[in-house]
């Protein structure tokens, strides 16, 4: 995973796999990279935390949390996916009242009953 920063107004660009995908990323110009982990195996999503953890998903259906620049060796949470082709786990997001609730939303693709495509929320407790 890479990030790229720029000046005075914080504008990220993340740049998630693309060297796993053999494609080349230029930098823009006023742009700096910085690696953030390494190891992550078909990254397809990934979200910061009000907190400031990063979550990232693994296609494979692991929802991995970076936290304090250190990826946490546990996964986060894992659900069951179909990760043939453009399917996986493919999307996550927070709950505007995340810091109250503590609500977390992945996209993915559910293998039962049947192949489809699903929303689920869970609640954060910790790490």
């Amino acid at each position: 995973m890479r990030a790229f920063f720029t000046g005075a107004f914080g504008l990220l660009l993340v740049a998630v796999g693309l060297q796993d995908r053999g494609i080349a990323a230029a930098i823009p110009s006023g742009f700096t990279e910085t690696q953030i982990v390494s190891g992550l195996a078909s990254p397809t999503a990934m979200a910061f935390a009000p907190d400031g953890r990063i979550f990232v998903c693994l296609q494979g259906g692991q929802l991995r949390v970076v936290k304090d620049g250190v990826l946490l060796s546990q996964p986060f949470l894992t659900v069951s996916v179909d990760s043939s082709g453009e399917r996986g786990l493919l999307g996550i997001a927070f709950d505007p009242n995340f810091a109250s609730n503590q609500y977390i939303y992945v996209y993915y693709t559910a293998t039962s009953p049947g192949t489809h495509n699903r929303i689920s929320r869970f609640t954060a407790s910790g790490d």
